[in-house]
């Protein structure tokens, strides 16, 4: 798993979590976690045996962070969605607004913003669109201009 496939599916699980409770029996977040969708950049990127436990680590991580802190990501999303209501938004958005806030606020590791931002872009790009991308791309670019 890369740290690309580490955001994607912590985005699904979190997606998920907006309409699940925790015990739902119909639903079990450990069939997304336990998804294999490996590609051939996938395979060349996990060298070694270790990268995919701490890539599955770097998941638990922004799951955690991002569950941890919600109201607090919320707050931020709101203070740069100019006349938007963090309630109203997309799920998807939302949540990789909170994925992508979650890795520049609580970082687990060093990583250049530049990097954080185009994966968010990238991530909403597959899962919501070409305008939801400009959309993200401008709430997280003045939260960095503002934060650098």
């Amino acid at each position: 798993m890369s740290r690309h496939q580490s955001r994607q599916k912590a985005l699904e699980l979190l997606y998920s979590r907006e309409f699940h409770e925790e015990n739902d029996i119909q639903y079990s977040e450990t069939e997304i976690l336990e998804q294999d969708t490996v590609t051939a950049e996938d395979l060349a990127a996990d060298t070694d045996e270790n990268g995919s436990r701490d890539e599955e680590d770097y998941c638990q991580y922004i799951i955690d962070t991002v569950t941890a802190h919600k109201t607090d990501l919320d707050a931020v999303i709101q203070t740069y969605a100019k006349d938007w209501n963090v309630g109203n938004m997309n799920h998807t958005d939302k949540n990789i607004l909170r994925l992508a806030l979650c890795e520049l606020i609580y970082p687990k590791e060093s990583m250049a913003s530049s990097i954080i931002l185009n994966e968010a872009i990238i991530l909403a790009k597959e899962f919501s669109g070409q305008k939801a991308a400009r959309f993200i791309n401008g709430i997280l670019g003045a939260y960095v201009r503002d934060n650098s």
